[in-house]
């Protein structure tokens, strides 16, 4: 579930479940009935598969805030061409990394650069009744910990070779914005590229089994992040959950055995991941 704004009326229901670990979990997220569909908020320049992307798509989710992705060619990245005029600065213009936000408001155009930044600019012109926990320092803490821990330890488990390379780059055949040529030669050289890149990532970070770093990772998140919670923020998600979830939820997309080996096997983990799940679902609108 998430949550969704009418066009008068903004609800917010609270629906308890009894579960024998943990009190009663708050749904923070409600249906809301439009006569038509929202237009798109903002325009999400992606890489579908990127932890920072995800991250930023499940807060967007939760929030039902309406946007659009463009999937960019890791290669050329030509997407980024219809907004080079975009952004306050030439440093803001020239950036082509993923995501990049274009927010589309009454007063034109703002373009946001990385999830960190895109997170802070949904927040604070979000109209949500959210917890005071929500976004608490606690919260920011562990968002941090996402990027800078979680987050950097599942590039190098998808590039761990070149068929796991490959593998996790198969999701360029299904874009219908790129030509054949544009998919074949994108999914080939940018896996080859990112095989070799995975090394320096790997070393960059001190990882030497990445499958047992993501493993480490997941049982902090399990351990510490959540203890005895149903969720970090208590009896309904913040943004160390959604942005934990969001990772996690891009991992299980590319198909890969780590997921179910991995995150699956830590039990408190795979509980949360399930109530996320229901409070989330997917990140794509």
């Amino acid at each position: 579930m998430s949550l969704r704004t009418g066009n008068s009326t903004r609800l917010l229901s609270k629906v308890q479940r009894q579960t024998r670990q943990f009190p009663p979990v708050v749904h923070l997220a409600s249906s809301f009935s439009t006569s038509a569909p929202l237009s798109p908020s903002l325009t999400l320049y992606q890489y579908k598969i990127c932890p920072f992307c995800c991250k930023t798509k499940s807060l967007l989710t939760y929030l039902s805030v309406p946007f659009s992705p463009v999937e960019v060619n890791p290669l050329s990245k030509k997407e980024f061409k219809g907004i080079e005029n975009v952004g306050e600065t030439e440093e803001d213009r020239k950036y082509k990394k993923v995501p990049v936000a274009v927010f589309h408001g009454s007063d034109g155009d703002t373009r946001v650069n990385g999830s960190e930044d895109i997170v802070e600019r949904v927040l604070a012109s979000s109209d949500h009744e959210l917890p005071e926990n929500f976004n608490s320092e606690d919260a920011k803490k562990w968002l941090t910990w996402c990027d800078s821990t979680l987050a950097v330890r599942i590039y190098p488990l998808l590039t761990d070779g070149f068929g796991n390379s490959l593998k996790a780059f198969s999701y360029l055949d299904s874009v219908e914005t790129f030509t054949p040529m544009e998919r074949t030669t994108a999914k080939y050289v940018g896996s080859l590229a990112m095989w070799a890149a995975g090394g320096k990532i790997k070393k960059k970070y001190g990882i030497v089994d990445c499958e047992e770093s993501l493993k480490e990772a997941v049982a902090e998140w399990g351990d510490e992040g959540l203890n005895t919670k149903a969720f970090n923020g208590g009896q309904s998600p913040n943004v160390a959950d959604l942005g934990v979830y969001g990772v996690l939820r891009g991992l299980e997309d590319t198909g890969g055995a780590w997921f179910d080996e991995i995150v699956m096997g830590k039990e408190s983990v795979k509980g949360w991941y399930g109530r996320m799940k229901e409070e989330v679902g997917s990140l794509e609108p």
